[in-house]
């Protein structure tokens, strides 16, 4: 005799107990997986919908709304925030909230990071970017600043100046004034004082240097060397 099915052709009230559970479990694990692939889905989108994806880890846009810091914390586990733009007491008062780490790094227009700021910005992207996490980094329009910045990191990382400007869009770099052009030069002098390839043609952007091929003082970065992030 079949001892699932009791008087009356009827299941047992422990069977009907343990294939209820199995269902529910077939139903919670369904709902799980629903979620995940929602949330891949998200970070997918939030990729692929910006324009200003720099590197895996690192973004760059305009001065984030409060609910634009909040879609990047979800969709893009966006942890850290770098400022480029004038200081805003509600931006840092949003970030904190968030239990987001912010960098506030100003730069007047035209200009471009110091070796010391590029050094702090490196460590502060790397220390995020090793756990899974996101850095964004804006100025106030995605404009010169942020390109600029974002240039030298990937110079600084160790990208060739080919690779770097693959990873940028062409109306970004067009946006740089003069200075900011030289600062790039010079930063790519001193990181590879040989000559790589470069927008100073087949030899690369050259720095001012002595007639033993010594980089000058002149150079503000002249102790600049690689910061992988």
């Amino acid at each position: 005799m079949n001892q699932a099915i009791g008087p009356g052709g009827r299941l047992t009230r422990r069977t009907l107990v343990r294939r209820y559970a199995v269902a529910l479990t077939v139903l919670l694990l369904l709902g799980l997986g629903k979620v995940v692939i929602q949330q891949k889905e998200i970070s997918v989108n939030e990729v692929a919908a910006s324009d200003h994806v720099v590197a895996p880890g690192l973004v760059i846009g305009p001065t984030p709304t409060d609910t634009d810091l909040q879609q990047l914390q979800l969709g893009l586990r966006v942890d850290g925030v770098v400022n480029l733009a004038g200081p805003s007491v509600a931006e840092s008062a949003t970030v904190a909230s968030l239990h987001q780490a912010y960098l506030y790094l100003p730069l007047t227009a035209g200009a471009a990071p110091t070796w010391a700021q590029l050094r702090d910005l490196a460590g502060f992207v790397r220390r995020y970017r090793e756990r899974g996490d996101w850095v964004y980094m804006h100025d106030q329009t995605a404009g010169a600043r942020a390109m600029t910045t974002a240039a030298m990191l990937l110079l600084l990382d160790g990208q060739t100046w080919t690779a770097m400007s693959a990873q940028l869009t062409p109306a970004g770099l067009s946006s740089l004034d003069e200075r900011q052009r030289l600062a790039l030069e010079q930063l790519g002098s001193a990181l590879h004082p040989a000559g790589p390839k470069g927008p100073q043609g087949p030899k690369g952007p050259k720095g001012p240097k002595d007639p033993k091929g010594r980089q000058q003082e002149g150079n503000p970065y002249a102790a600049a060397r690689l910061e992988p992030w």
